[in-house]
């Protein structure tokens, strides 16, 4: 299975959605919870996040295109990828033996699995 390039702002988001969460207060919490209504309500990622605090978007777009970091696991790769559930963005996640699946918390949900072919 060909696997889009996971480059977009919308998956950057995504994956760091909880660390946002765990860094803004108040008014910037309460505009980043509105975003995460908007996208999914299929709002356009550069328009939700035009709407943010810069201090928010600014590590966002610092990072945008770069690959997540390895972070050492249990156990050997489960051969297959996790894609955002609703198909609102290009997020591919890999998981290792003995981890929980990838969740997005913008819908939500667990990422859906592909296996391998």
């Amino acid at each position: 299975m060909d696997l889009p390039e996971d480059d977009d702002l919308h998956a950057q988001f995504c994956r760091e959605l909880a660390t946002l969460r765990l860094m803004s207060f108040g008014p910037r919490r309460a505009a980043l919870e509105q975003a995460v209504r908007r996208l999914r309500e299929g709002a356009d990622i550069d328009e939700v996040l035009a709407g943010l605090d810069v201090t928010v978007t600014a590590p966002l777009r610092a990072r945008q295109g770069e690959t997540p970091t390895a972070v050492g696991a249990p156990g050997p790769p489960v051969r297959g990828a996790y894609l955002c559930p609703v198909g609102a963005c290009r997020r591919v996640e890999r998981r290792r033996a003995g981890e929980g699946p990838p969740e997005c918390l913008v819908h939500e949900r667990v990422l859906s699995f592909v296996p391998d072919a």
